[in-house]
Formats: C-alpha cells, structure tokens, sequence
C-alpha cells in the first residue's frame, strides 16, 4: 500500500481504507489526520513523494497551512523516496511559513534524510525523535 495524507474539510480520524476521492490507479490513496488535542495536522506519506504525486501532496500541504491548527506535521516515517525537488520545495514552505501553522517533518528513512540534507533543508526543521514528540513540541 502506497499513501500520502489528503486534509479533507471537516474530516477527523484516519481514513485509509481505499474509497473515496483520493483513490488512484496506482493503488495510492488519500487520507487525513487531525490530531484535535493537540490542534495538529498529519500529513503522512508512504510510499514515494516524486513528480507523479508531489502536485497533489502540496496541494494537501497548503490547505492544511492553511487550516485553524497550531501545526502541520509531515510524516515521513514511511515515505521509501524523497525526491530532491520535493525536499527544496518543503524547505521553501518552511521559509515562507511566517504568520502559518508550524510546519513540521518527522523523517525516518536514509534515503528520504539523504534528501533533506542534500538540499540544505534539514537544518531548516527541528529533529524529532518521533511522531509524539513532533506533536508536542
């Protein structure tokens, strides 16, 4: 199963179980969490963020920037690749993000952190230990 998150308006929980607007011939799906608690957003990826999703996943991107949270998270604990003009494109929003939600990125793999410091965007975020301590901060 291949995902990345879709902010759907007045949605909470997690739907990830492959109907609804955000499902694609490539088997990859669409789907939100609102972490309401904490009053954040969680933008999962899974899978590959290249150029065959990245117009729809910042599409996701913006309109959760652009919801009432304190902060938008990017999951990228289980994204397999990263491409390099995603990474910059993050680091852009990350630079653009004043009077926004935080943005936040929570990454796991070597691949997708290659990605990041690659682009000079890792020293942009803060490092998290985990997706609770991204949510805390």
């Amino acid at each position: 199963m291949s995902a990345i998150s879709l902010l759907r308006e007045h949605a909470e929980g997690v739907h990830l179980n492959g109907s609804g607007p955000g499902r694609r011939r490539d088997n990859r799906l669409w789907a939100q969490r609102v972490d309401r608690r904490r009053e954040c957003v969680v933008v999962r990826v899974e899978g590959e963020l290249d150029a065959a999703v990245s117009a729809e996943f910042f599409e996701t991107v913006d309109r959760a920037l652009q919801s009432p949270c304190d902060a938008v998270v990017i999951d990228l604990r289980a994204a397999r690749f990263l491409s390099l003009r995603a990474a910059v494109r993050l680091g852009g929003l990350r630079r653009d993000g004043v009077g926004r939600p935080d943005l936040r990125i929570v990454a796991g793999g070597p691949g997708v952190e290659r990605a990041l410091e690659v682009t000079g965007v890792r020293s942009l975020f803060p490092s998290y230990s985990s997706m609770r301590a991204a949510l805390d901060a």
